[in-house]
């Protein structure tokens, strides 16, 4: 390389290292961006529901636990929220040794969110006594306290999913956020499919994974379109594929 050349490269050389480093942030800036948009999306975590279905011929089931997972769905996707999935929060709670049994208070709603690191969490309570729904739930903001939410409906049990979509719908609107401006109406869901479905989230807590499968099976036969149930078996399953 000529001297001429060497003293050209050694006069420009800075210029190009400044370069450099604004190409750098420039191509760095969407990342942070959309990092940082994503840490301002506040984290809901939903407990388990207390309450007990008992239907004709003494049939019962653990119906807040189907509630807690069909609201975990219905809310998971909505658009500025993240929603800690049920399984995931039930392994974060039994690292904590954290067992929850009995109507949970909002003192205790706010421990067990700051603790799984939740902006917000609901709780509430739910029974079923021969097709006579009875849902209760409050939606807390675990910085302030505060209960931002608070909601009382009866209806029917076959139109379970129906209360759990109005109950997501007014939690999405107490904090400012769009609900689905169209979409069909939900299809009412079998008494017995709904046992099934319960019945399965217990025997997957209890660990017996094979049973939970077969409920969850089981509910999908009575009613094909539970997307609850549709997951659970999709989630066993793959998680059976990876032993």
């Amino acid at each position: 390389m000529s001297l001429s050349s060497r003293r050209f490269l050694l006069r420009i050389w800075p210029r190009i290292g400044s370069l450099i480093a604004v190409l750098g942030l420039l191509l760095a800036a969407p990342y942070v961006s959309a990092q940082a948009a994503d840490d301002d999306i506040p984290t809901v975590a939903v407990l388990d529901f207390t309450g007990l279905m008992i239907g004709q011929g003494v049939n019962s089931a653990p119906l807040g636990k189907a509630v807690s997972s069909m609201l975990i769905t219905e809310l998971t996707g909505r658009p500025g929220i993240r929603v800690i999935e049920r399984y995931r929060l039930q392994d974060l709670l039994t690292e904590q040794k954290l067992a929850l049994s009995g109507r949970v208070d909002e003192s205790t709603a706010v421990e067990i969110g700051k603790i799984l690191g939740a902006q917000y969490v609901i709780h509430g309570q739910v029974t079923s006594i021969f097709d006579e729904l009875r849902m209760d739930m409050r939606a807390i903001d675990v910085e302030t306290s505060e209960v931002i939410e608070a909601q009382k409906m009866r209806d029917k049990t076959s139109e379970l999913l129906s209360v759990v979509v109005r109950m997501a719908d007014l939690f999405v609107s107490s904090l400012d956020l769009k609900t689905p401006s169209s979409r069909a109406r939900e299809e009412a869901i079998p008494t017995r499919a709904t046992i099934e479905y319960s019945r399965g989230i217990d025997r997957e807590d209890r660990g017996d994974t094979e049973k939970a499968l077969e409920h969850y099976r089981n509910a999908l036969e009575i009613h094909p379109n539970h997307r609850s149930a549709q997951h659970a078996v999709a989630r066993l399953e793959r998680a059976g594929e990876g032993t």
